[in-house]
């Protein structure tokens, strides 16, 4: 698979973690939040898919979850790993779809809206790149009104 950039993604390895891992977390590189997937569910709560604040470790987002999703123990999988496509990528190629065969209906609709959410951020970070910020100073200067 290959993407605007031209990385290739090792499509094997990433089909098995998205079939294995109970938690998976995808970072992306034009905007900070994270996509966060926990394919657990008991009878207190279902599957979670949204997109979370990043932190700082593995440690931290241990505490995230027992906050988060304290009905649950541990995750036996964890996996994290940044998307270097954008995000509309990762839709068109239907990336996730392995993830997808695991959830539910509902799973399924709160990762679709996820990754809406996902495809709007990115957006709003490509358009603040074009436009010039502190985040994304522009090479070159604009006049003062």
């Amino acid at each position: 698979m290959r993407n605007e950039n031209g990385l290739t993604i090792d499509e094997d390895a990433l089909r098995k973690l998205l079939t294995t891992a109970d938690l998976i977390t995808i970072g992306f590189t034009l905007f900070p939040e994270r996509l966060l997937v926990d394919t657990r569910s008991n009878d207190q709560e279902g599957e979670f898919a949204d997109m979370v604040e990043p932190v700082a470790n593995v440690q931290e987002r241990y505490l995230w979850l027992g906050k988060h999703r304290g009905s649950f123990g541990t995750p036996e999988g964890f996996a994290f790993f940044v998307w270097p496509h954008t995000v509309r990528g990762l839709i068109e190629r239907d990336a996730l779809a392995p993830l997808k065969g695991r959830l539910s209906p509902q799973g399924r609709q709160d990762l679709d809206v996820a990754l809406a959410t996902a495809l709007e951020l990115e957006r709003a970070a490509m358009m603040e790149a074009v436009r010039g910020s502190d985040r994304w100073p522009a090479v070159w200067e604009r006049p003062a009104a």
